[in-house]
């Protein structure tokens, strides 16, 4: 399932925002950035996408900004650098004229306070993942409600054609009856019989039916369910002596070939 869902709150002085996208994946895959330093987080945001979605290639991407920024001097790095620049002077015979401004340039020297990890921040970008997460989920099952509004159409396609392959076998059957011999009868009927693949047939839609209505994670189990029936519908055509069997299997299989590409990102 696709989708993209963003939330924010505000946490003291910081500003938190959320942005989480879904792709669509036969397994569950994340990918999650966090300002440097915040491993934690990265963590935190990580798990609870795996605890709360089952399917897809998701990515999520947190930034905290500070609203009024506390500017930090790191003294000892400062320094150091001021060490260094005199020993390069010297050794290269330059002058001795290292500015204030030349030192807060170097990397390092003057940076904005990051928020701290602090118990109380966690459980705020816990309850800002769970929102984001939860509209990610509502986004994905809008997407999903339409794909099984298609599976049902493909499976009603494939009941269908199972129907009208069980009429088209009679009807052939009774006119080959009135034109051979028994004996060629009786060679005909075991080299055409399909009421097994026809029974089996129908068990496997109503098992895939029965499946969709489940709440658990059922993309596997429908994509194996897909496997049967498109097994049936080969040794059915194997056996096809009919145009109209053989043409109602090419719409079983188109069908089946739908529904196997939709179950691949159904949880």
């Amino acid at each position: 399932m696709t989708g993209f869902a963003q939330a924010s709150c505000r946490f003291k002085d910081a500003q938190l925002n959320l942005e989480i996208r879904s792709l669509n994946h036969r397994y569950i895959e994340c990918l999650v950035y966090c300002p440097d330093g915040f491993g934690l987080a990265e963590d935190l945001i990580k798990g609870l996408l795996k605890d709360r979605i089952k399917r897809g290639r998701i990515s999520a991407t947190l930034s905290v900004s500070n609203l009024h920024p506390k500017v930090v001097v790191d003294y000892e790095l400062a320094a150091n650098y001021v060490k260094t620049l005199k020993q390069l002077n010297q050794r290269l015979k330059l002058e001795n004229n290292i500015s204030l401004s030349q030192v807060i340039s170097l990397e390092g020297v003057l940076r904005t306070e990051k928020p701290k990890l602090t118990a109380e921040f966690i459980r705020a970008l816990k309850s800002l993942a769970n929102k984001a997460v939860s509209k990610l989920i509502a986004i994905r099952k809008q997407e999903g409600d339409a794909v099984t509004r298609d599976l049902l159409r493909c499976i009603n396609i494939i009941k269908s054609e199972v129907e009208k392959i069980s009429v088209s076998i009679r009807e052939l059957s009774h006119k080959k009856k009135a034109v051979l011999s028994e004996d060629e009868y009786g060679v005909f009927l075991k080299s055409t019989d399909i009421n097994e693949e026809l029974s089996r047939l129908s068990y496997h839609t109503k098992n895939f039916l029965a499946v969709i209505k489940k709440e658990s994670a059922a993309g596997k189990e429908l994509d194996f369910i897909g496997q049967e029936i498109q097994r049936e519908a080969n040794t059915i055509s194997a056996k096809a002596q009919s145009a109209q069997v053989s043409s109602s299997v090419v719409k079983i299989k188109s069908a089946i070939d739908q529904i196997r590409e939709q179950v691949q990102n159904v949880e």
